[in-house]
């Protein structure tokens, strides 16, 4: 996955852990449109016969590039989650300023912060399998 430690190491190691126990199997890099450019969203997969796509920002530098995404994506619900809830809270006031200019109307977008996310996952996500808890001896 792209990205720097934080990015990679963390969040996105968590969120996928989350959806892992809950026996989903989350793509990663998963490209947005076909072509020699292809961006990608960080995690996509299926849930209640609902696609979900995840982006993982840790600056506003790139919520724009986010809800482009988001529109070529056509997922039904887009997630954006950033570190902390103060990053969070300015990237919701972007996104309902950028979300008319670029005709959104019609996508589902939540922006949140990790421990949202996490959350968002436990209510939205019904487990799938039975996660193996078992330790081998």
């Amino acid at each position: 996955m792209k990205g720097k430690y934080l990015h990679s190491s963390i969040i996105a190691a968590l969120l996928l852990k989350a959806l892992r126990l809950r026996g989903y199997h989350a793509r990663t890099e998963y490209p947005v449109r076909q072509g020699p450019h292809q961006p990608a969203v960080d995690i996509y997969f299926h849930a209640a016969r609902l696609a979900i796509a995840i982006e993982i920002e840790l600056t506003l530098a790139r919520i724009r590039n986010d809800l482009a995404k988001a529109k070529a994506l056509n997922a039904g619900v887009f997630l954006i989650v950033l570190p902390d809830a103060r990053t969070a809270r300015a990237a919701k006031s972007r996104v309902v300023r950028l979300r008319k200019a670029m005709e959104l109307e019609g996508v589902t977008i939540q922006v949140m912060h990790l421990g949202t996310a996490l959350q968002w996952i436990a209510n939205n996500c019904p487990v799938v399998t039975a996660p193996d808890h078992s330790i081998a001896t």
